[in-house]
């Protein structure tokens, strides 16, 4: 039956598909259940049967990503036979299509920048933009296997493509694919350096590229091409040789630059707030994966460090544990805008959690304890105005906040403390006086 069903498919003939569906209507579910087979779909596209192929994608879209024993995809098939309006029109069905990776991790887009289809990648990328982030096992994004391949027009198309949108999510994709690196540790720097592809060197420069990264070999694309001794392109050899300090952080330890949690950390020290949400978008369990860090400098910690209010505001809403997390120096946010004299932040933080006041950092010390230290005194009146029990929390030594003001000859805080105590005259803040006083 399976073979009658490939005749049909090779030949296009769908009353002849039908037929047989009506003498077995399981037959396309039996098909399906083998993990690596040559689907009537596979053989449509091979023979370039554009209305077989769409009608046996309607009856069963999941063959569009079946992969046969050679580990392709119907759409795969279609573009090495040279069908590619049959592999258009596939992706009408289903967009995604373009990300399916076949053998070694190469989907249809890498396929056509391989071969150069300018037109081809033009209508996947429209198709499915996030296509262009993609990689194969060897760890090649679709620019380095234009490049590879001498594809020049190709990778113009692609390059092209990532500088577009202006938007956060398009600045950080560009940055991160253009600093990508294959297995080799070769960002397209490096490749368009070994090939010395002065166009593209041109191009890639006046892009967000690193040119300080050194590839597996500890090699920059300027060790490159001076090892090669290729000095005709003056001018991209002064923009290689210019001494100017990486705009980027460091790659991670796997060699990969800029990971989503690098990204992280960049926008809360800009105070991005945009850029935040473009994170979360491309990975949505990154804060709940740095929650459960015991001791982490978290976004809310960075931003509260560098003052940036806003950023700080909005992580704290969208992750309130943040607020209470202490970093490996054993403090927490609050505990770092004090640090940095950012009292507006301070403000706004335990505007938002009051208890934050009672926070206990590094030796038991709350941020109350802190402002009687340096004896803030607007600062210490707004403390005990929205946490008054605050006043009762003593350190790991057993300091009230009396012992820190006098520790600290802050006369102004001490006194003020006692103020306080008088000023209460209910019951509760009497038993507090009584014995914070003696303590």
């Amino acid at each position: 039956m399976c073979d009658s069903m490939n005749i049909a498919a090779k030949k296009g003939n769908i009353d002849d598909l039908y037929a047989l569906i009506r003498k077995d209507v399981k037959l396309l579910d039996l098909i399906d259940e083998k993990p690596f087979v040559r689907t009537p779909l596979h053989v449509a596209a091979c023979a370039g049967q554009i209305q077989f192929a769409k009608e046996i994608m309607r009856l069963k879209p999941s063959f569009g990503k079946k992969l046969d024993e050679d580990g392709f995809s119907p759409i795969h098939v279609a573009l090495q036979e040279g069908h590619s309006q049959l592999a258009l029109q596939l992706l009408e069905g289903e967009r995604d299509l373009v990300r399916v990776k076949g053998r070694e991790g190469i989907t249809p887009l890498h396929c056509a920048a391989k071969v150069g289809d300018v037109g081809i990648l033009v209508s996947f990328l429209s198709a499915c933009t996030k296509s262009i982030e993609d990689v194969t096992i060897q760890n090649e994004t679709a620019l380095h296997i234009a490049l590879k391949n001498g594809m020049f027009e190709a990778f113009e198309v692609l390059l092209r493509w990532l500088k577009e949108g202006r938007e956060e999510e398009a600045r950080y994709r560009e940055r991160l694919i253009l600093n990508w690196k294959d297995e080799q540790g070769n960002t397209v720097l490096h490749i368009a350096a070994f090939k010395y592809q002065s166009e593209a060197l041109r191009l890639l420069l006046d892009c967000r590229v690193d040119r300080s990264l050194k590839n597996a070999e500890g090699k920059t694309a300027w060790d490159i091409i001076n090892s090669q001794g290729n000095f005709e392109d003056a001018e991209v050899i002064e923009k290689l040789t210019i001494a100017k300090p990486s705009p980027f952080p460091p790659i991670d330890e796997c060699g990969h630059y800029l990971r989503h949690g690098q990204w992280l950390k960049n926008a809360a020290e800009e105070g991005d707030v945009n850029a935040l949400y473009t994170i979360t978008r491309e990975d949505p369990n990154l804060l709940e994966q740095i929650d459960q860090v015991a001791l982490v400098d978290t976004p809310l910690h960075i931003a509260s460090s560098a003052g940036h209010s806003q950023f700080a505001l909005e992580i704290m809403r969208l992750k309130p544990s943040f607020a209470r997390k202490l970093n490996p120096d054993g403090l927490c946010p609050i505990h770092l805008a004090l640090q940095r004299s950012h009292f507006q932040l301070v403000r706004m933080l335990i505007a938002l959690d009051s208890d934050l006041v009672r926070l206990r950092g590094r030796e038991g010390k709350t941020p109350l304890h802190y402002v009687v230290q340096i004896g803030d005194l607007q600062l210490l009146a707004i403390f005990l105005s929205f946490c008054p029990k605050s006043i009762e929390d003593k350190t790991f030594q057993d300091e009230t906040v009396l012992h820190i003001a006098v520790k600290n000859s802050n006369v102004g805080a001490f006194e003020f403390l006692i103020d306080r105590f008088h000023w209460e005259c209910n019951k509760e803040a009497g038993y507090i006086e009584k014995n914070i006083v003696e303590w």
